[in-house]
Formats: structure tokens, sequence, C-alpha cells
């Protein structure tokens, strides 16, 4: 019996020398996490302070461009696999920086051919969905940039777009 006593001593004397190192990983985990959260709290008031000014100077010395509106002529094309049965007329407004609208004028004919051959390559159910008119028009707003030579087309209407 007295060793019974003793072996319940021990158990007990074991809980108690078990709870202090969880005790202890539960606190340097914590710690850890604190120092962790610190440091990168002062890496990101280091990088701001540093970088701060050189933004805040450059996002403010220049105005945004001034912008314009450009109306294209129109345009008919004959549609995919329609044998000249079924055109599409449209005609483009863009709205572009004021300084590219003598650049878009000058290569006119090379937009305009590129344009043709875009619209004349999508067959009538791409041309007729809402979803591919979305895709079409990001589609003509990059081969007016690239034509021009310069990222100048902010927005692109079709203030015409009649699919016969």
């Amino acid at each position: 019996m007295a060793e019974n006593k003793k072996n319940t001593k021990d158990k007990k004397g074991d809980s108690k020398s078990k709870g202090a190192p969880n005790k202890l990983v539960a606190i340097g985990k914590i710690f850890l996490l604190v120092l962790i959260l610190a440091g990168q709290a002062y890496l990101a008031y280091v990088i701001v302070d540093s970088y701060y000014p050189s933004l805040y100077a450059k996002m403010n010395e220049e105005e945004p461009p001034e912008m314009g509106t450009y109306m294209m002529e129109q345009l008919v094309v004959n549609p995919a696999n329609t044998n000249g049965r079924r055109y599409l007329m449209v005609e483009i407004s863009l709205e572009m920086h004021l300084e590219h609208i003598p650049l878009m004028e000058t290569n006119n004919p090379k937009v305009k051919q590129d344009l043709i051959e875009a619209f004349s390559s999508r067959t009538v159910s791409e041309l007729t969905t809402a979803e591919e008119r979305e895709v079409l028009r990001q589609e003509v707003t990059d081969i007016i940039n690239s034509s021009i030579g310069e990222t100048s087309v902010q927005n692109l209407y079709f203030t015409k777009y009649v699919l016969q």
C-alpha cells in the first residue's frame, strides 16, 4: 500500500513537471510571433520612410494628359463564313490623349486595314454575343495602340454596330 501511494505521488509530480515545459513552449511561440510581427512592422516602416518622398514627388510632378475624342470613319466588312451575304457596319469613337490624335490621323490607313482584318476574321456568332463584343473591344484597342505605336486609347466606343 505504501508503494501505491508512492506511485500516485510520482504520477502527480510527473504531471507538474510536464506542465512547465508546455507553458514555456507556448510562451516561446507567442514571443516568436510577436518578434516576427514587430520585425515586419519595422521593415515596412523603413521601406515606406525611404521610398515615400520620391514616390510622392513623382506622382505629383506631372499632370495627367488631356483627353480628346477621335471619331473613326465607318467600316463595312463581311464576317467570316458568310459568302458575302451578311455584313457588319461599325463606327468607332476613341477616347485618347490629345497629343496622339495626329498620330492616329497619319496612321489611319494602316489602322483601318488592321481593323478590317480583325472584323472580317470573326464569325457571325462571335459578332453577336455581348461577351465576344467585349473581347473584340479589347482586341480593337490593342490593334489601334500597336498601329500608332503608343498606348493612348483609354476608352473605345462602338457608336454604330449593325450586323445585317
